[in-house]
């Protein structure tokens, strides 16, 4: 089972438009019900593929926590528009229970405040336990329309401490991403100048 936690705490890492690849791999791993949970309705491989290739990067925030063999095991996205941002989290069953979603809402706060949000919103069907936890964990306001749910949060304005925070949490997403790099970088070249 894949865990994120053996560099602790939890780090996120920012995505870019490089990392469209392993972020495709992150949603296509989700079986039906949890696209349904998460997308809202079924949806296929290739409509995954069309989503992810649709995201701006450069406007929106996307966050992952990856296990040591960088694989994304949760995400985040938060996208910008002119009205409220929307948040969309996603963790793979192996890696539920961890607090991963709970780190991504965290850093996914710190985003939109320094971008000037002044608030965020999650749209879900009112079955998903999971975001209806932690829509209430972090004391969104909830309004409920029969099978679906609208889960908004006012944020405050950015402050120096939330800018520190920010740039704290990418690098040691960075720091902890490159370590994970190196040490598979060492791994195959030892493994190369094993015997055989």
């Amino acid at each position: 089972m894949p865990h994120a936690t053996s560099l602790s705490p939890i780090s996120t890492v920012r995505l870019h438009a490089l990392d469209r690849p392993a972020l495709e791999a992150h949603f296509i791993q989700l079986d039906s019900e949890d696209r349904r949970l998460r997308f809202g309705s079924g949806i296929s491989d290739e409509g995954l593929r069309d989503y992810v290739r649709r995201i701006d990067f450069a406007r929106d925030g996307l966050f992952a926590v990856q296990d040591d063999a960088l694989r994304t095991l949760a995400v985040v996205h938060v996208a910008m528009g002119a009205g409220p941002a929307e948040m969309g989290l996603s963790v793979l069953p192996q890696s539920r229970g961890q607090g991963l979603g709970n780190a991504l809402f965290r850093r996914a706060v710190t985003f939109l405040r320094n971008r000037g949000a002044g608030s965020v919103f999650m749209h879900c069907l009112s079955e998903n336990a999971a975001i209806m936890h932690l829509a209430r964990k972090h004391r969104m306001r909830m309004v409920r329309h029969g099978t679906e749910s609208d889960a908004r949060l006012e944020l405050a304005p950015a402050t120096a401490d939330s800018f520190i925070n920010e740039w704290l949490d990418d690098q040691r997403g960075r720091t902890v991403q490159a370590l994970r790099q190196n040490g598979r970088l060492a791994q195959a070249y030892f493994a190369l100048l094993a015997p055989s």
